[in-house]
C-alpha cells in the first residue's frame, strides 16, 4: 500500500510524513505566541510529534525487521510523554531525548534505503528525499541538545537559549543549508565539530540525492525510448 486514502483524496505516504514533519518545526513557535499558558504549546508539538511517528512508520511500513525495532522505540517515546507533564523527572526527559533522536536516525536510516532500492522516480521517492533532509536536521538538532545539556553554555544566542528543542531546530537547519545568520553560534569543540559535520553533510546529501535522482530518471527514459 503505497498511498493513505482520506475520502476521495490519497495522499503518498511520504507526502504524509513530509507533513508532519514540517508541522513539528513551524507550529511550535507560533503555537507558543498563540497560546498563553507555555505548556499547551509542548502539548501540542508532542502530539504533532507522535503524529510523526506514526506516519514515518506508515512510510516505511515495508521493511519489517527494521521496522520492529522503529515500532519498539515509538512505543516507549509516546508512554514518556504523558510522563513528562506528571512526574517531572529530569532522567526520564532525557530518555526520552535520547530515543527520539534514535528513533529519528532509525527513520532516516530506512528512508535512505527505500530510496536505494527504488528504481523509478516518482513523486512520492521525491517526497522520501525530502522527508530524510529534515530528518537529518532534526537528528542534529537532538544532537546540539544534548551537547547544551552536557556542557552548558556550548552555544552563544541574542536570546537565552533555554530548554526549548526548538532553538536548536533553528540552528541545525541554518547550518544544515549553509545560511549562517550568525545569532547563535558554537562555542565549545564538540559544538563546533557538530556544526562542520552538519555543514558537510548537508551539501553531500544534496549532491548525491540529486545525481541519484536525475541518473535515476535518466535511466528511465533510456528505457522508455529502447522500447
Amino acid at each position: 500500500m503505497s498511498n493513505l486514502r482520506i475520502g476521495k483524496h490519497q495522499i503518498g505516504r511520504f507526502q504524509f510524513l513530509l507533513w508532519s514533519l514540517m508541522m513539528i518545526i513551524g507550529l511550535r513557535p507560533l503555537l507558543s505566541v498563540w497560546i498563553a499558558g507555555y505548556i499547551w504549546a509542548d502539548v501540542f508539538t508532542d502530539i504533532f510529534f507522535v503524529c510523526a511517528l506514526m506516519s514515518g512508520l506508515y512510510a516505511v511500513s515495508g521493511q519489517t525487521k527494521r521496522l520492529r525495532f522503529a515500532l519498539l522505540l515509538a512505543g516507549v517515546i509516546i508512554i514518556l510523554i504523558p510522563l513528562h507533564y506528571t512526574l517531572k523527572i529530569q532522567a526520564l526527559d532525557r530518555l526520552q531525548l535520547a530515543l527520539s533522536a534514535v528513533f529519528l536516525m532509525q527513520m532516516l536510516v530506512m528512508i535512505w534505503i527505500h530510496i536505494e532500492q527504488e528504481e523509478e522516480v516518482t513523486s512520492d521517492l521525491i517526497m522520501a528525499a525530502a522527508c530524510a533532509y529534515i530528518l537529518l536536521g532534526l537528528v542534529w538538532a537532538n544532537a546540539y541538545y544534548l551537547v547544551e545539556i552536557l556542557h552548558p553554555d556550548s552555544f552563544k544566542a541574542s536570546e537565552n537559549m533555554g530548554d526549548d528543542i526548538w532553538n536548536f531546530y533553528y540552528y541545525s537547519f541554518v547550518t544544515l543549508t549553509t545560511v549562517g545568520y550568525g545569532d547563535i553560534t558554537a562555542l565549545t569543540k564538540p559544538a563546533r565539530a557538530l556544526s562542520i559535520l552538519e555543514a558537510i553533510t548537508g551539501q553531500l546529501y544534496l549532491a548525491i540525492m540529486i545525481s541519484r535522482l536525475v541518473g535515476l530518471h535518466a535511466s528511465q527514459i533510456g528505457i522508455s525510448k529502447s522500447k
